[in-house]
């Protein structure tokens, strides 16, 4: 493993080395002193976040962030070293020199979609719902098509507890990707939340329905059954994935979850919405 770690650094020095030595103009009229230098930098630019991508996507993601940075360095102007560098150290679980390259991305190119998505996603992570939703909304104007953008200022709303605002966002980025299962599943997540369990059930069993669902989709079916008061259902339906002793232990945590106040309640859904209600400890 050292070895080939050892071979994959040589790899990206030797291909940074080649970049240093710049492309040579071809054809047409000669470019001034000043076009040459910014199209070589140009060049030079894209080659390294090429290479980047590719050590990245090797797993090699602390490289992977100083191939970004070196780009970000000879083009600080330009958004898109800043965007790959925030997802990288997001993965890396630097989650505050990520969220600092998205701000930075966002100040270099403020209608950028990919950054303020990115901004956005990362604010989530460290609890800061109301200015990421700020961010999605950006996102939107800038890329009103990107479904990616509703299911995130809908999480965003639900996470700040505005369910209704939440639902009308998911049902809109329904209308352009009908088939999104991200949008349909947290649409009814937000049900839920909102506590209209029988509107929230026929959400799930709809989407448990298709051919695509899987066992968490199944598994939120009968969370939801739970919740509406259906044991019979929520155990058939657990059934489907768990052995007995957990499905008697999710179907005492519904009847617990059925009788918390709402707001201690929609604290451990929005728990479970992240991390898959498969077994409820």
């Amino acid at each position: 493993m050292a070895m080939r770690e050892r071979f994959q650094r040589m790899t990206v020095a030797a291909a940074l080395a080649m970049v240093g030595l710049g492309l040579a103009s071809c054809a047409g009229t000669p470019p001034t002193a000043g076009q040459a230098a910014q199209e070589d930098r140009q060049s030079q630019v894209a080659q390294i976040l090429r290479i980047a991508e590719t050590t990245r996507r090797g797993g090699d993601l602390a490289s992977a962030a100083g191939l970004y940075r070196r780009a970000h360095e000879m083009a600080p102007e330009q958004a898109a070293p800043l965007i790959a560098l925030g997802e990288t150290l997001m993965a890396l679980g630097a989650v505050g020199d990520g969220i600092q390259a998205y701000a930075l991305a966002v100040e270099r190119e403020p209608a950028n979609a990919d950054a303020r998505y990115g901004y956005g996603r990362a604010l989530m992570t460290v609890g800061r719902p109301r200015e990421a939703a700020e961010q999605f909304r950006a996102a939107m104007a800038a890329r009103p098509k990107d479904a990616r953008a509703y299911n995130g200022l809908g999480v965003a709303l639900d996470q700040s507890g505005d369910h209704e605002a939440a639902q009308q966002v998911y049902l809109d980025g329904l209308e352009l990707a009908p088939d999104n299962a991200g949008l349909s599943n947290n649409l009814a997540f937000s049900l839920l939340l909102a506590g209209e369990f029988n509107d929230a059930v026929a959400r799930f069993e709809e989407i448990a329905r298709q051919s695509t669902a899987s066992r968490r989709h199944r598994q939120n079916l009968a969370l939801a059954y739970g919740l509406a008061g259906d044991r019979a259902k929520a155990a058939a339906v657990a059934g489907q994935d768990l052995g007995e002793e957990d499905v008697r232990n999710n179907l005492a945590a519904y009847e617990r979850l059925r009788h918390l106040p709402a707001a201690e309640r929609n604290a451990e859904l929005l728990r479970l919405r992240e991390s898959g209600p498969a077994r409820i400890q």
